[in-house]
C-alpha cells in the first residue's frame, strides 16, 4: 500500500477523532445490550500520544460527520439520533430522533455533511442520513433501508427530509452496510450490503453474481446519486435500468467502510468476509468485488475463473483482487485517510 504514499486507518473497535500531534480523542459509549455505561479507553503502544476524552453516554454510535473542528455530529445506532457535540459536550436534545428497525444490524447507520452548497443566492448545509425506516416507535419492522437528505437551518435544526434512495430492507435484518460519504466530485455514495446472510437463493440477484437472476434492487454494491437524489451524469456505469443506473460499484458482501483518498480521489471499500476473507479494496467505477462466487484473492481458488463466473453487464463491470487480505477474521469496520502529518510524514 505504500505506493500510494498515504496513510490510512481501519477502525475495528473505537472512534478517534485526531486532534494534534499528541494528542487523539476519543468517544465513550453506553454498552447498551449489558445497560450499562462501560468506559472502553483506546489502547495506545506510542509513548508520544495520549487520548482525551471527548464525550460520553452514547449509545452504540454507528458514524459521526463534522459541521467544525469542534462540532461534531454523531448517530445512535438504535435510538434513531443525530447527537450533536460542541466543544466537547453533548448538547441536551439531539437534533433529530427518527423511527428504525433495531434488530441486528439494521438502524441509524450512516451520515455525511456537505457545506456551503449553493442554491441561486442561497447557502444550504446538508445532512445525508441512511437508516432502516420503521412506522412504529418501538423499532418494528422497517419499510425500507433509506437515503434521506435533511437541511441545517438555524445552525441547530434538521428540516425537509428529501428521500434520495429507497431500498430493499429484506431479507436481513443483517447485512444492511449504510455508510454514507460525499466524494471528491460533490456526489453521494453510500455503501449497500447483500441482505443475506442466510443465503436465501431467492434473494440474489445480478449484483451478487449469481446468473440467472434478477437485476440488481440496490442491495450489494455502492450506489452513488447527485445531492438532489438524481442520476449522474444521466447515464448509469452498469446499465440504465432503476436502480442498476446508480451502481458504481456491486459484488459487496457486507460492508461497514467506504472512504476516498484526498490526494488521487480513489475510492475504498472494507469487507467482511462469511469466517475468511475480510479485504481491503480499492474501488473503480464498475468495480466489481466478486460475491457470492469469491471472497479474498481469487488467485488460492484454482476453480475460480473471473471470466467466466462473474456477471459482467456485457463488460461494463471489473472484477479486481483486494489490496489487502487479513488471514484470520477481523470484521473491519470504518475506513478513513487521515489528510494530516500530526502522525507523522507519510
Amino acid at each position: 500500500m505504500t505506493k500510494y504514499n498515504l496513510f490510512f486507518v481501519v477502525f475495528l473497535i473505537t472512534i478517534l477523532l485526531l486532534s494534534s500531534s499528541e494528542s487523539i480523542k476519543y468517544l465513550n459509549y453506553a454498552n447498551a445490550q449489558k445497560s450499562v455505561n462501560k468506559k472502553e479507553e483506546p489502547i495506545i503502544n506510542d509513548p508520544n500520544l495520549k487520548a482525551d476524552l471527548v464525550t460520553n453516554g452514547l449509545e452504540l454510535p454507528t458514524g459521526m460527520a463534522f459541521l467544525g473542528p469542534n462540532d461534531i455530529l454523531v448517530i445512535e445506532k438504535e435510538k434513531g439520533t443525530v447527537q450533536r457535540i460542541i466543544d466537547g459536550k453533548m448538547l441536551a436534545e439531539p437534533l433529530l430522533d427518527v423511527n428504525v428497525g433495531r434488530v441486528s444490524e439494521r438502524g441509524l447507520l450512516g451520515i455525511a455533511v456537505s457545506k456551503n452548497v449553493t442554491k441561486g443566492t442561497d447557502h444550504h448545509t446538508y445532512i445525508f442520513l441512511f437508516y432502516s425506516e420503521t412506522l412504529a416507535k418501538d423499532g418494528g419492522n422497517p419499510v425500507g433501508n433509506r437515503l434521506y437528505r435533511y437541511e441545517l437551518v438555524n445552525n441547530d435544526t434538521l428540516v425537509n427530509p428529501k428521500l434520495l434512495l429507497d431500498l430493499p430492507a429484506t431479507p436481513g435484518p443483517s447485512h444492511n452496510g449504510g455508510v454514507v460519504t460525499i466524494g471528491p466530485d460533490n456526489n453521494v455514495y453510500v455503501v449497500v450490503s447483500d441482505l443475506n446472510y442466510l443465503n436465501k437463493s431467492s434473494a440474489n440477484t445480478l449484483a451478487q453474481n449469481v446468473d440467472g437472476s434478477p437485476l440488481p434492487d440496490g442491495r450489494g454494491g455502492i450506489l452513488r446519486v447527485t445531492q438532489d437524489g438524481r442520476l449522474v451524469g444521466g447515464v448509469g456505469i452498469l446499465g440504465n435500468e432503476d436502480p442498476l443506473n446508480k451502481y458504481y460499484a456491486y459484488g459487496i458482501r457486507n460492508s461497514f467502510g467506504i472512504g476516498f483518498d484526498p490526494i488521487t480521489g480513489n475510492l475504498w471499500e472494507t469487507e467482511n468476509g462469511p469466517n475468511k476473507g475480510d479485504e481491503i479494496n480499492l474501488v473503480e467505477a464498475g468495480f466489481n468485488g466478486g460475491w457470492r462466487q469469491i471472497i479474498g484473492t481469487s488467485s488460492v481458488d484454482k476453480e475460480f475463473d473471473p471470466d467466466n463466473d462473474l456477471v459482467d453487464f456485457g463488460g461494463k463491470g471489473k472484477y479486481s483482487d483486494p489490496e489487502f487480505e487479513w488471514g484470520d477474521t477481523v470484521a473491519p469496520t470504518a475506513i478513513t485517510f487521515l489528510n494530516s502529518d500530526k502522525l507523522g510524514i507519510q
